[in-house]
């Protein structure tokens, strides 16, 4: 059983001023009107087959808008799972609080 986990964090430091704190990396809209992270969940429901779970692993200030784009993405038959981080601890125990809640 496959159950893809998205990483979806960062301050956003790395690509200012496109991205920012307050608009990090995932929720940055590209030419085609799309987020990063819509075009990422979509990629996610299209490894499952019928329907399933998408994890995602976000810090707490970005759960709404992770959660937005998962509603945005329209994946219908798919749920969305999400983690919280009290704080970003980079991207080692993210995987490690994925692979413990899974």
């Amino acid at each position: 059983m496959l159950i893809p986990v998205v990483l979806s964090g960062g301050a956003g430091t790395r690509l200012w001023p496109v991205s920012r704190e307050g608009q990090p990396k995932p929720f940055m809209r590209l030419p085609d009107g799309q987020t990063l992270l819509g075009k990422t969940y979509r990629r996610a429901a299209g490894l499952l087959a019928g329907h399933g779970e998408i994890v995602t692993v976000t810090n707490r200030e970005h759960y709404f808008q992770s959660k937005d784009q998962f509603q945005a993405a329209r994946l219908g038959r798919h749920r969305g799972y999400f983690i919280l981080e009290p704080t970003g601890r980079n991207t080692a125990p993210a995987i490690a609080v994925a692979a413990l809640a899974l």
